[in-house]
């Protein structure tokens, strides 16, 4: 299974699941490691966010679905099909009995989900997207990855409605990241996007200016040096000033990659206090 070190600070606003190993996805294993973080909470303490990394769950491609049309800003009905098939396994893991032990600890829990697909071949269609769920009244908000990597532009599934990344909750407006969208906010990327990629960029920004959130959560798949996001944060620091705290959760895992100190990544991928769980296979 697994060990979780916890690491936490006074009043912290946030809970953050860093696994620190390969992860496939699995949904099963995805509840059973929600569960144990729960039973590893420090007493008395309590959050606004739990949040976990992009691909914390795979769920399975629907057997049919209508045309997607171009990927970059798809067929609304697949996009459609595939939210439902997803939200079917946010349902599945988030059972009544998890719900009421994760209420507890925290107001509001993200979960990343990838439909599953073949390692290595992120040219083939897939999609990436971010749960995040009231635990109060079970209200589930979802958005997606909508400024993909380049090498993804052809297979990614893009959610192109960026108003979905916006959300008006209880505790202020949060604006929600898939993997690569906190790249709009590095001054390099807004610097040398061409074409459809710099209009997405430049839209981004001006709705998030617009909407003025005051939390950030970010959704890498993984994160292994400090100065991956250190720009975009940065950048957004100096272009977002509504917003007072942020994180990031990704995998602290990459192979064949050097890899800087877990205390530096952590460091460098939040505003604010925090509890991290930090996860390793055992």
């Amino acid at each position: 299974m697994w060990e979780i070190e916890v690491r936490e600070e006074e009043n912290p606003f946030l809970a953050r699941i860093i696994i620190c190993d390969e992860w496939r996805g699995d949904p099963v294993a995805a509840r059973r490691l929600l569960e144990s973080v729960c039973d590893k909470w420090p007493e008395g303490k309590r959050t606004t966010f739990l949040i976990t990394c992009g691909g914390f769950i795979e769920f399975n491609w629907p057997d049919s679905l209508p045309e997607i049309g171009d990927a970059r800003c798809p067929n609304r009905e697949a996009v459609n099909v595939l939210v439902t098939n997803a939200r079917k396994c946010v349902e599945s893991i988030l059972n009544q009995e998890l719900c009421d032990v994760l209420r507890k600890r925290t107001r509001y829990v993200t979960l990343g989900l990838d439909s599953h697909e073949e390692p290595g071949n992120i040219k083939r269609p897939h999609i990436e997207l971010v749960f995040l769920v009231d635990l109060t009244d079970k209200q589930i908000y979802w958005t997606g990855k909508s400024y993909p990597v380049v090498d993804q532009v052809k297979g990614l599934i893009r959610i192109a409605d960026l108003e979905t990344h916006f959300l008006r909750l209880d505790v202020g407006k949060v604006m929600v990241l898939g993997c690569h969208d906190l790249t709009v906010f590095n001054p390099r990327s807004q610097a040398t996007s061409k074409g459809w990629r710099k209009r997405v960029n430049e839209h981004f920004r001006a709705i998030a200016k617009m909407e003025k959130p005051k939390y950030v959560l970010h959704h890498p798949h993984t994160t292994v040096k400090k100065r991956t996001w250190l720009q975009a944060w940065k950048g957004l620091e100096s272009e977002l000033t509504s917003v007072i705290a942020y994180a990031g959760a990704g995998r602290y895992h990459e192979p064949n990659q050097k890899y800087d100190s877990l205390n530096e990544v952590l460091r460098c991928t939040k505003r604010g206090r925090t509890i991290d769980f930090i996860v390793s296979m055992a």
